[in-house]
């Protein structure tokens, strides 16, 4: 075994235990607590008010923090409420779609380096067929992918070390493919925060607002139509 082959298995060896670390902690300590909508709800007005002081320093620890956090496999949806309850639309569609498609492609350039065999072994029988569907245009192809649902945001980040991506394809096609399902996600969380803000009761009436049917409405559209694009492309 050469010296590039250690290096490979020991670098490996340590994100896996990072990881396993992270997620340990991560549920030891309640850090989930904090990013649940109860958690949010019970202490909105600390939240807007540590926010409306430290905008800055909270955005900014927000995207290092989604880089990271992505980048360990972690699950994007914690996230994305968070960003919409705090930092509102724009603010945190922005931040998020930004940080998401670095920690993605971070993901995908160390798995395609160090964990290629392990990726094709465990996903490579299992997605066979995108692997033999997969041409010369993978950039539009990935980013059809990207707006499937079904498959774990993880996942999708390791797919394309099973057909070798190019990183510029993959960095273009998360940015875009992931940009409509966060902005929606982000929108209907803001929403919720608005009408916390302006101490409305949490009711059902609450869904009919407009700054959250409408994107509850783009949500359900979006599904239909991510779901024709899977029958019709990827089964």
């Amino acid at each position: 075994m050469n010296t590039l082959s250690k290096i490979k298995i020991y670098l490996g060896l340590a994100y896996l235990t990072v990881v396993t670390c992270v997620v340990i902690a991560f549920f030891y300590y309640g850090v989930n607590t904090f990013l649940s909508p109860s958690y949010l709800i019970e202490n909105k007005d600390y939240i807007f008010e540590l926010r409306d002081q430290n905008l800055l320093l909270i955005g900014s620890a927000y995207f290092v923090f989604s880089v990271i956090w992505v980048f360990l496999m972690g699950f994007g949806t914690p996230l994305v409420i968070f960003a919409g309850f705090a930092f509102g639309t724009i603010l945190g569609s922005v931040l998020s779609i930004f940080s998401f498609t670095i920690g993605a492609t971070f993901l995908y350039c160390f798995a395609n380096n160090y964990f290629g065999d392990l990726v094709e072994k465990y996903l490579g029988r299992k997605y066979s067929k995108l692997k033999n569907n997969i041409n010369e245009n993978e950039l539009s192809y990935f980013f059809s992918l990207r707006i499937v649902p079904g498959i774990p945001f993880p996942i999708k980040n390791l797919l394309p070390v099973l057909f070798n991506m190019k990183v510029k394809n993959f960095f273009l096609a998360t940015l875009f493919g992931e940009a409509v399902p966060i902005i929606i996600s982000v929108s209907i969380f803001s929403g919720i925060s608005s009408a916390f803000q302006g101490d409305k009761d949490f009711s059902l009436n609450l869904l009919f607002a407009p700054e959250i049917f409408f994107p509850l409405l783009a949500l359900a559209i979006m599904s239909l139509v991510a779901n024709y694009i899977k029958k019709k492309y990827f089964n």
